[in-house]
């Protein structure tokens, strides 16, 4: 398994947020991860990143505990981050934006960086802008491409299609269906937009207050039969 999250508990203060997390990612899978707003969602995926430590639990990846490894470290082992915000750094030109993290990235290089906009051609013509000029797409573009100059095993997405216009939730999906065709990549996505989510993903997993309480193959997961999981 590239990614294993065992019997995960994290609580913020006194406040218990998640309780006893079990999830599971093949190499070159991908899971959807589906739930309400403030069910925890996020907060898995900054422990499962680093961001936020476990009180109980485990996170391994690759094999290796990582559990109590710090975010860059696990950046270095091969795991890329796109959280809500698609914050980056505003200030410099898209061009530097990539280049900043290439340089910082054992992984990175100028090919790399070639590759990404091959993903994301719309970035090209906005090389020379700043990345606080760039409307929500193509932030949201940016921010899919700097995580991929590293080269990760696993891409963890938060929201990635929240805020967008269409067609760029489109080149988003298109550019994500590219990547899994490579078979190098897995993917932990947390999405509202449930037929995005599905159509892209092999297994899903709903949460609950904290826990899971579904999971299957995401083939057999109706668009409808998702939405009700998510009223629960």
């Amino acid at each position: 398994m590239i990614l294993s999250v065992r019997g995960l508990h994290v609580a913020y203060g006194r406040a218990p947020v998640l309780h006893g997390i079990d999830l599971e990612i093949p190499a070159g899978g991908f899971l959807c991860l589906l739930g309400r707003n403030g069910v925890g969602k996020t907060t898995l995926l900054n422990t499962v990143m680093g961001v936020l430590a476990p009180s109980r639990g485990e996170v391994r990846f690759d094999g290796r505990d990582v559990t109590s490894a710090a975010p860059y470290a696990r950046v270095r082992a091969g795991m890329a981050y796109v959280p809500q915000g698609r914050d980056g750094f505003p200030h410099l030109t898209v061009a530097e934006n990539l280049g900043v993290v290439a340089e910082a990235s054992a992984r990175g290089d100028r090919s790399a960086i070639d590759e990404v906009l091959d993903l994301f051609p719309r970035l090209v013509p906005l090389l020379g802008r700043r990345g606080g000029n760039l409307s929500g797409g193509q932030k949201q573009q940016l921010a899919m491409a700097r995580a991929l100059v590293t080269r990760p095993q696993l891409l963890v997405l938060d929201e990635p299609t929240e805020g967008i216009q269409p067609s760029i939730i489109a080149e988003v999906e298109d550019a994500v269906l590219g990547l899994r065709q490579r078979g190098d990549l897995a993917f932990l996505l947390v999405e509202q937009y449930v037929e995005f989510a599905l159509r892209l993903a092999d297994t899903y997993a709903v949460m609950d207050v904290g826990r899971i309480v579904d999971t299957g193959p995401a083939a057999s997961l109706h668009a409808d039969d998702a939405s009700r999981l998510l009223a629960v």
